[in-house]
């Protein structure tokens, strides 16, 4: 039995998905994983999605704000499921995206991103009811192509649905998800343009959104230029 992911999928609809493969698989916690990367890169850590040895990666989600949840397969039985659960490092936050690993935008990935110097954040505890956005800035990227991607978080460091969620660049929509608790786009010829995030709950539920860009050609997320 394979996995698959629709990036238009409800948060409800992967907590289903997560029920339907727990029953199944064996869960794994606190198990050491021989091949979890951790990576730096300009002095940054970000760490990612790990499986056990014999096992490949197939997807992951964000559990929580600082946890990973990994879906991982037996390389010699397809049918051999297991979920695995990665921690953040103290000062990253997980974003999911869609692009990264494998080109496939219906299959979620999930990063935990150091915050200082590559994660964009903004909530709306001021005015919960109507739309807030981030600061609108650009990213340091070597090539052309990129990734945006957006993950809503409620109080609680548990992921949350909210109504709307864009992005623009220099002002120009670039496109818009409903009812999701994340969000990822690909820009193709990027050109040190202005990004900014906006989402809107639809409800009363105070929110943090936290946001980051990916460069795909040299697989690796991006610093916030902060201008």
């Amino acid at each position: 039995m394979r996995i698959s992911f629709a990036q238009s999928c409800k948060l409800h609809t992967f907590l289903l998905y997560t029920f339907f493969l727990v029953a199944i698989a064996t869960i794994i916690m606190g198990v050491p994983l021989e091949n979890a990367l951790m990576t730096k890169r300009a002095e940054i850590q970000l760490t990612v999605p790990g499986c056990p040895t014999g096992y490949v990666y197939k997807a992951s989600l964000c559990d929580e704000i600082n946890r990973l949840m990994v879906f991982c397969e037996n390389s010699q039985n397809p049918d051999d499921v297991q979920v695995v659960y990665n921690d953040c490092g103290p000062d990253e936050t997980c974003i999911e995206h869609y692009y990264a690993i494998e080109s496939d935008l219906d299959v979620p990935h999930a990063t935990c991103i150091d915050n200082e110097h590559r994660v964009r954040k903004w909530d709306n505890f001021g005015e919960p009811a109507k739309e807030t956005c981030s600061p609108e800035r650009g990213y340091d990227i070597e090539s052309t192509d990129m990734e945006i991607a957006v993950t809503i978080y409620a109080n609680d460091g548990k992921p949350i649905q909210v109504n709307i969620i864009v992005a623009y660049k220099n002002g120009v929509e670039i496109s818009t998800v409903y009812d999701q608790h994340n969000y990822t786009s690909v820009i193709r010829n990027y050109s040190d343009e202005k990004i900014k995030y906006c989402f809107t709950t639809g409800s009363d539920n105070k929110v943090t959104a936290y946001a980051a860009g990916w460069d795909i050609e040299n697989k690796t997320f991006l610093l916030d230029s902060k201008s």
